[in-house]
């Protein structure tokens, strides 16, 4: 990273092109769960000032209790496996009336993040007295967490830079979502024996899906009704990650 954060990537929509970019650049080679939380993190500390970074990866829809500690230095992100946290702590991550596949929370003050004392705690001991909280979920589900810490309220982003972050979150979610429903369904023996047909033209039909929703979202715009363009639009952002995840399913298939 450079000594300015800001110094490359502005926080504003017209960045978006070049910040994803840079996004897909470090998710590609490896192509998971794991790459892209890793991608998301190195790329959003390009786009704010971060004091103190800490990120949580779960792997398993299985082991909510079990996760991996991300943080950065030297502009890679560290890996530290976690014993289960508090059983009080994993029920509000978890919970279904608090939880939203994606939320982004900024926090004046660290006295609002609630998850776990010793993390606010560590925060404030590296100078922190402001955060932006950033949480990924599949239906209820934790995948991936992440707290940026600042050194004061006054870095927290502007309404421009919030719309930005937003999107930009968005558009990681997709690749996210989509590598997670691959791992998640070969995990559960839904891919031990694709057939490469069945895998093409399941992919193809959830393609078709997509551009379908995505058309229905522009129609929506262009008469005004903004309501149904934007349940058009986040539908077509569901089946853009289950077609990913069915791209990522065809991939592993033509390599064996």
């Amino acid at each position: 990273m450079s000594d300015d954060p800001q110094s490359d990537l502005k926080p504003e929509i017209r960045q978006l092109p070049r910040a994803m970019s840079l996004f897909l650049k470090r998710a590609m080679p490896t192509y998971s769960v794991e790459s892209c939380a890793e991608a998301f993190i190195l790329t959003l500390a390009n786009l704010i000032p971060v004091g103190h970074l800490i990120g949580y990866l779960w792997k398993s829809a299985r082991q909510t209790n079990h996760r991996l500690r991300l943080t950065i230095k030297s502009s890679e992100v560290l890996q530290e496996p976690e014993g289960a946290p508090p059983a009080e702590i994993v029920q509000r991550e978890t919970s279904p009336e608090s939880q939203e596949d994606l939320k982004l929370v900024l926090h004046h003050s660290l006295k609002s993040l609630q998850f776990d004392p010793a993390e606010r705690k560590t925060l404030e001991d590296q100078g922190c007295r402001a955060a932006v909280e950033i949480h990924f979920s599949y239906y209820s589900r934790p995948i991936l967490r992440v707290i940026l810490g600042l050194s004061n309220a006054k870095l927290l982003p502007t309404i421009e830079a919030q719309d930005f972050l937003l999107v930009f979150c968005r558009c990681c979610f997709v690749s996210l979502n989509g590598a997670y429903l691959a791992e998640l369904d070969e995990r559960e023996g839904r891919r031990e024996k694709p057939q490469l047909s069945e895998r093409f033209n399941l992919t193809l039909q959830w393609f078709h899906s997509l551009v379908r929703h995505l058309n229905i979202g522009i129609a929506g715009l262009q008469s005004g009704q903004a309501a149904e363009a934007e349940d058009a639009l986040e539908r077509a952002s569901i089946v853009a990650s289950i077609c990913l995840a069915e791209m990522i399913a065809l991939k592993g298939q033509i390599q064996r």
